[in-house]
């Protein structure tokens, strides 16, 4: 069935999108339809709207999510209360009290990395398991003619570094000092943490379908 008019088409998607097939003679359709997507987190029943699913993880770009999701942060929450996320989750992301509570998963500050499942690019990664942070290795080189007299090299991470260094040894009348140090910035951009580039949202899982007042 098609509209007339924009307002009767966009009335006809909302009442399709719930699943309901429009009957001119019910006049309590559009009601039913709106009230079906309320109480099914936007899905109707039929399709499935991305980040509506009971367990389902999405970033926000405010602090506080909306209603019917709980912020990623750890929490140790009831078995009852959310029943429905419980049985989708279960423990996997901690057991709280192992009687009537479990946990939150924790993603506040973390990088979230798709599950492997046996393709070998994160190999031997458990579902729900957490990696410590890690760089790719650095490498670097120096030597020469007896380290000195001008004709030494410094490759990677290695420079040439003779700050504090004596420029007289004793019981000779001068000497070439030499000096190495090792400085990764050198190579790639350092900070007091090993990061990709990244941008700060709220992580937050879908618990509950609001309930229509």
């Amino acid at each position: 069935m098609q509209g007339s008019t924009p307002v009767e088409c966009e009335v006809l998607n909302v009442i399709q999108g719930a699943g309901i097939w429009p009957d001119c003679d019910d006049k309590t359709q559009l009601l039913q339809a709106i009230e079906s997507l309320i109480t099914n987190g936007g899905s109707g029943g039929v399709g499935v709207v991305t980040g509506s699913e009971i367990g389902s993880v999405s970033a926000f770009a405010m602090p506080t999510p909306p209603e019917g999701w709980l912020v990623c942060d750890g929490s140790v929450i009831s078995r009852t209360e959310y029943a429905d996320l419980f049985a989708t989750i279960g423990t996997l992301w901690g057991h709280g009290d192992q009687v009537s509570t479990f946990n939150l998963p924790d993603l506040r500050g973390e990088f979230v990395r798709g599950f492997d499942a046996g393709r070998g690019v994160d190999i031997a990664r458990l579902f729900a398991s957490q990696q410590d942070f890690a760089i790719e290795n650095i490498t670097g080189r120096f030597g020469g003619s007896g380290l000195r007299d001008g004709n030494d090299i410094y490759e990677g991470v290695f420079g040439d570094n003779t700050n504090g260094l004596p420029s007289n040894a004793p019981a000779a009348s001068s000497y070439a000092p030499y000096g190495v140090d090792f400085d990764a910035s050198r190579v790639v951009s350092t900070a007091n943490e090993t990061r990709p580039r990244n941008i700060a949202m709220t992580y937050a899982i879908k618990a509950f379908y609001p309930t229509s007042a």
